[in-house]
């Protein structure tokens, strides 16, 4: 039997993420379904709602998504989510995630932004038609 720190139940992107930054404080184990691979995050193909544009702010993601989720949504864990989505792009970028990009016309590369339902302005960043299984490896 092997001894960890740290017992993570699950090895979708939520469960290697916590393994990942609690692998600076201890040992980690990973027990997951079949294989490592095997997760909902592998199989997403659409892509993360942040809001890059300029004229998209965080406050209109915010008002999108509450309205989209019909008063069942809990507006403080919303506008938590939505505050932290730039952050946590930076983070899965720095993670070597490969966000599809396009030319921002200035001579730099952006994150190219789809458009989806729900959302009234270009927002969802992805990597091509795979976005959870490049989050997961």
């Amino acid at each position: 039997m092997t001894e960890s720190d740290f017992l993570i139940i699950g090895s979708g992107i939520s469960g290697l993420l916590a393994a990942i930054k609690l692998a600076r404080h201890g040992s980690v184990t990973v027990v997951t379904k079949k294989s490592r691979s095997d997760s909902n995050t592998n199989y997403a193909q659409g892509g993360i709602a942040v809001a890059l544009d300029e004229g998209d702010s965080r406050e209109l993601h915010i008002e999108d998504t509450l309205k989209a989720g019909s008063g069942l949504c809990d507006e403080g864990v919303v506008r938590h989510v939505v505050g932290r989505a730039r952050e946590c792009i930076e983070d899965l970028r720095d993670m070597g995630v490969p966000f599809t990009t396009e030319d921002a016309g200035d001579g730099r590369q952006r994150i190219s932004l789809g458009q989806e339902g729900g959302h009234s302005a270009r927002r969802i960043a992805h990597v091509k038609d795979y976005t959870g299984r490049a989050i997961e490896e």
